[in-house]
């Protein structure tokens, strides 16, 4: 599995019962481009799904998750993956995040690396 770098905003999740916040980084692709993240609900590992290449090469997600294993922790993907930051792992435990609708302003866009699904 190869790297793909993706144009993401980073964000902080305030927890309860966690004094440091977690940092989250979050995608609003448009359309058919831009890129999808999930994450394996067993180490947190974060993934890209390039939008494009799900629509026009495929196979759908859903297909294509049956064959990986996570890249860190070596679990089937298959069940064991969701969509990132919807909802991740850190520490060891699972959290929920509600995606803000509001877009981030461009200048505070980051590129951060992450393995492909499709790559």
């Amino acid at each position: 599995m190869n790297k793909v770098l993706v144009r993401c905003w980073e964000l902080e999740s305030y927890q309860s019962g966690v004094i440091k916040p977690h940092i989250l980084y979050i995608t609003y692709p448009e359309d058919n481009s831009g890129h999808d993240l999930i994450t394996c609900m067993e180490c947190g590992e974060i993934y890209a799904v390039t939008v494009v290449k799900e629509v026009y090469i495929g196979p759908p997600l859903s297909e294509k998750i049956k064959e990986l294993k996570c890249v860190r922790c070596g679990r089937a993907l298959d069940g064991n993956y969701s969509y990132y930051p919807e909802r991740y792992v850190f520490d060891g435990n699972s959290y929920s995040f509600n995606r803000p609708k509001e877009l981030p302003d461009d200048k505070l866009s980051i590129v951060k690396e992450f393995y492909g699904i499709y790559e």
